[in-house]
């Protein structure tokens, strides 16, 4: 989502959006994703220290234009299934956030201004810490956070060394001190945190432990669950680094693969696209009567095997840094390889030889999961295991999108309203809804597209009826 070093820092709300923010330095501008409440803001400041370790991500651009309305249903699904986990930024809490990978630990502390000033007895003095004067008092934050937390390793404290601050513009202002930690020299099995800030202050105050990234614990891109809660009487607890092993983490990747491949609106209409027309047979210019079971499934088993093998190759590539593409260009190949195989609909170009073309632009699709592989920060640990799971998990993904469509596809195959109607309507709508994307990817803008779909359909409809 990003991120000192190999940590993705994500900042987050209670309506999860993905996004991409610009964090302000000085007046350049570098690019992260963070997960945080619309309307909200992130500035950061960078220390020198900083600037070695930090990373720009190849996360894949989502526009909130058309591509809003295409995946409004999914979005709504995918928010009745986790706003009961997720976990806003309160008044009177504040937050660790960790991420534990195989060759560093590090994480940021959260806490809002209206908590830390009165608390401290700032309100109303020369000394009150807010968004503007953040850099005059942050070494003062720095050392309170020092003196407040500890965090250590078999029972030895180990160093927490600051690297980068900045504000979350959310609920009034929460401040963000992200560090390294430092002193262990394996990552070690359990983590000891005594944390008390402002406890002594406001005994009420509470403050929460969030794992973002833990491979053995199956932890990835994490931005909601809970896992440990302090409080005055219990500002002590363990944390078990490796509690659940690879085994864990293998099975997290391979579900990550299954998201991705079922809300990649893109990637799942070249399928359609392909799969469409898989159970017909072309004749004298027209689709008409489908083919048999056993020669339609043996099309469609071409057809994802094709587009399978190519994006495995090119995923691996990519993500070994062995081949690299720009960004841009490969999504706009993605969308540009919808409208092909939508176009072949309309007007056959490739016969029998559409399982070249899709071997070719499955090549850009496999570019496309490698950025979002990088985007989750998955790929800087068990970098053989991450490429397998996350392989596997898109293609049992693609399996599943297949198993549901191609018997309905195969029952209709034979009606003339889906030869005649439905096959042109999807084709017309797939070119036009690609075809923006073309656009939105090319040159960086987004375009409204719901009235012009709708009327684009209305015409179709008139001609084939």
């Amino acid at each position: 989502m990003k991120r000192v070093g190999k940590l993705t820092f994500s900042m987050h709300d209670v309506k999860p959006r993905l996004v991409n923010p610009t964090i302000r330095e000085h007046g350049d501008s570098v690019h992260a994703r963070h997960r945080y409440h619309p309307g909200s803001d992130i500035d950061f400041t960078r220390n020198d220290r900083s600037k070695e370790n930090w990373r720009k991500p190849n996360g894949v651009r989502f526009h909130l234009g058309l591509r809003r309305c295409v995946s409004l249903l999914a979005v709504m699904v995918l928010t009745a299934i986790t706003c009961s986990n997720l976990h806003a930024h309160n008044l009177g809490e504040s937050y660790l956030y960790m991420e534990i990978h195989q060759d560093r630990i590090g994480g940021r502390f959260e806490i809002s201004f209206a908590d830390l000033n009165p608390a401290l007895g700032l309100s109303g003095t020369d000394l009150v810490v807010t968004a503007t004067n953040l850099d005059e008092h942050i070494e003062f934050l720095k050392n309170y956070y020092l003196d407040h937390v500890t965090i250590s390793a078999d029972g030895h404290p180990l160093d927490i060394v600051f690297t980068t601050h900045g504000v979350l513009k959310a609920r009034g202002g929460f401040v963000l001190l992200l560090f390294d930690l430092e002193g262990y020299e394996s990552v070690p099995e359990v983590l000891t945190f005594d944390y008390r800030v402002l406890f002594e202050e406001v005994p009420t105050h509470r403050a929460f432990l969030l794992i973002e990234h833990n491979w053995a614990t199956g932890t990835l891109a994490n931005e909601s669950q809970i896992s440990l809660v302090f409080s005055p009487s219990s500002h002590k607890k363990d944390y078990s680094v490796t509690s659940t092993g690879v085994w864990r983490g293998f099975l997290a990747v391979v579900g990550l693969g299954v998201e991705h491949i079922l809300m990649g609106f893109d990637h799942v209409m070249f399928l359609v696209a392909l799969l469409l027309p898989a159970v017909l047979v072309r004749k004298d210019g027209t689709w008409q009567e489908g083919a048999p079971f056993l020669p339609a499934l043996i099309n469609v088993v071409k057809i994802v095997t094709a587009f399978t093998v190519a994006h495995s190759v090119t995923l691996s590539l990519a993500s070994l840094g062995i081949v690299r593409l720009p960004e841009r260009f490969v999504e706009v190949a993605i969308a540009a390889s919808i409208a092909i195989a939508a176009g072949d609909i309309l007007w056959p170009i490739f016969r029998g030889r559409i399982w070249l073309v899709v071997f070719g632009f499955g090549l850009f699709h496999g570019f496309g999961f490698a950025g979002a592989l990088s985007d989750m920060g998955v790929l800087g640990e068990h970098l053989g295991l991450s490429l397998l799971g996350f392989n596997l998990g898109v293609e049992i993904g693609q399996v599943a999108i297949v198993m549901a469509l191609f018997p309905v596809l195969f029952a209709v195959r034979n009606l003339h309203a889906y030869q005649k109607w439905a096959l042109p309507v999807a084709a017309v709508g797939m070119i036009l809804i690609s075809s923006v994307w073309v656009v939105e990817r090319t040159f960086d803008v987004d375009v409204p597209m719901g009235e012009t779909v709708h009327k684009v359909i209305n015409k179709v409809l008139a001609r084939v009826r």
